[in-house]
């Protein structure tokens, strides 16, 4: 089984350092010659990575101490600002044991380093320091201070931007603590690696909230307008917000973009995008692990009015009585879904909150009057898109194996007349041999994004018919 969502790779993924650009370019800064530097000319590009840099009087920001993961800080300049903070890598633990936030310190025998898992292919790097070449990075403690200001970053203003623009916007605030004003989480609570305790919800304008440095709470939860989450900037495969504690996140907002009344339909078209409630809607099909569904906008099939609700990886079970036929309401936020650049994609609500309204009364009505030949073609198969749907006389050409290592994924090939199409094990695996005809099936017609294709997910089949 393959739910179409890309997952955020965990943290055990094989990690590369190397040089390269980003967007560090705190405006107006030189190119210094190493030696005792500022964080803002460490985050600037015209400094190369592998330079060597010591920092004197820098105040502890944050120290990871929660989790199975811990260990990392972060450190920035008295005064805050964009380009003030940044992350320190490998520090010895043992003199990360007798420091505190808040604490003044002079980094020394380190250099800088830009960092991205192999696996990231956005070119995107976080800067960093970390021991120097053949040696081992000292931090000492000089004083006591305050910790800067958290510096206002507003999250509604940033989601305004092109695209191309907001990442650059982020990009000034890694290391740095901050405050993300009129944030509206946009996500349920989701896994991000692969430790219990490593949790993240999306939030306005493209960033990620993680638990990396502290719990996410109770109260974090889809839909919440957040007066202010404050704690560090980071990038990992995102960018990120790291609270320090759970009280730095702090609803009540009153200046987030309001989330939509939406039908299922104008998700579909397009009409509608960003944060939505979708009420009333009729539950179509489960998958197989009772955690994601489909949703339709009536209990009769019709284009345009399927959609595919994705609650995240680590989901728990639909509560019991949300079963098909039943209406649900549905909060979450719209996503065109891929893996990659090329193909179509998936229309999906995402990151949803699904809450029951009332048992089924009818059972939900396929389309019974399509083809594989026209489904397949982009034009006329995408309007049923998560559509429930009704085929006559299909056989298995290729049969589906999950089997880890040397199955395919639960993908098979099935055949109506001249057309092939993919089917897959969301909702049912078909198990049966190649060559078996059904009379009819039934299932979920969607989008592989995998395999950039068409394709059907079962849920029900009748043996016999007339296959060639």
């Amino acid at each position: 089984m393959r739910i179409t969502h890309l997952v955020c790779l965990g943290l055990s993924l094989v990690a590369c350092r190397d040089g390269g650009g980003g967007d560090d370019t705190p405006p107006g800064v030189d190119a210094p010659p190493g030696g005792s530097v500022t964080i803002q000319e460490i985050q600037n590009d015209a400094m190369p990575v592998g330079t060597p840099v010591e920092l004197d009087g820098v105040v502890i920001l944050a120290i990871d101490t929660f989790g199975a993961r811990t260990g990392d800080i972060w450190v920035g300049e008295p005064g805050g600002g964009e380009f003030s903070g940044i992350k320190v890598f490998g520090a010895p633990l043992d003199q990360i044991a007798a420091l505190a936030p808040g604490d003044i310190v002079t980094i020394t025998n380190a250099e800088k380093d830009e960092f991205a898992l192999t696996a990231d292919t956005t070119g995107r790097k976080v800067t960093e320091i970390k021991g120097a070449a053949g040696g081992m990075m000292a931090i000492n403690k000089t004083g006591t201070g305050a910790l800067p200001t958290p510096t206002t970053v507003d999250a509604l203003a940033i989601s305004l931007l092109p695209v191309a623009e907001q990442d650059a916007a982020w990009e000034k605030f890694e290391g740095v603590l901050i405050t993300v004003t009129n944030a509206r989480q946009l996500s349920g609570i989701d896994t991000f690696g692969t430790n219990p305790d490593q949790k993240e919800f999306e939030a306005t304008g493209g960033v990620a909230v993680q638990s990396v440095l502290a719990d996410l709470g109770a109260n974090a939860v889809v839909g919440t307008c957040y007066q202010g989450i404050t704690g560090i900037g980071d990038y990992f495969f995102n960018y990120l917000v790291l609270p320090r504690t759970t009280a730095d996140l702090v609803d009540g907002g009153t200046g987030c973009a309001a989330q939509q009344i939406a039908t299922v339909t104008a998700i579909q078209t397009g009409t509608t995008t960003g944060s939505v409630v979708v009420n009333d809607v009729f539950v179509v099909a489960l998958s197989s692990n009772k955690k994601q569904l489909w949703i339709s906008q009536s209990l009769n099939g019709a284009s345009n009015e399927g959609i595919f609700v994705f609650r995240g990886t680590g989901a728990t079970v639909l509560d019991a009585n949300i079963v098909p036929g039943a209406k649900v309401n549905v909060t979450g936020t719209t996503k065109e879904q891929n893996n990659d650049m090329t193909g179509d994609t998936l229309t999906q609500i995402q990151g949803a909150t699904v809450t029951f309204v009332a048992a089924p009364t009818t059972p939900p009505v396929p389309v019974a009057t399509q083809q594989a030949s026209t489904l397949v073609i982009a034009n006329t198969g995408e309007p049923f898109e998560s559509v429930l749907v009704t085929l006559t006389n299909v056989k298995i050409n290729v049969v589906g194996d999950p089997t880890p290592g040397t199955g395919n994924f639960g993908v098979g090939q099935l055949q109506q007349g001249a057309t092939t199409f993919l089917s897959d094990d969301d909702t049912l695996l078909l198990n049966d041999p190649v060559g078996t005809c059904y009379a009819t099936i039934t299932g979920m017609w969607t989008y592989q994004v995998f395999d950039n294709a068409y394709g059907l997910l079962p849920i029900s089949k009748t043996a016999g018919g007339a296959c060639p």
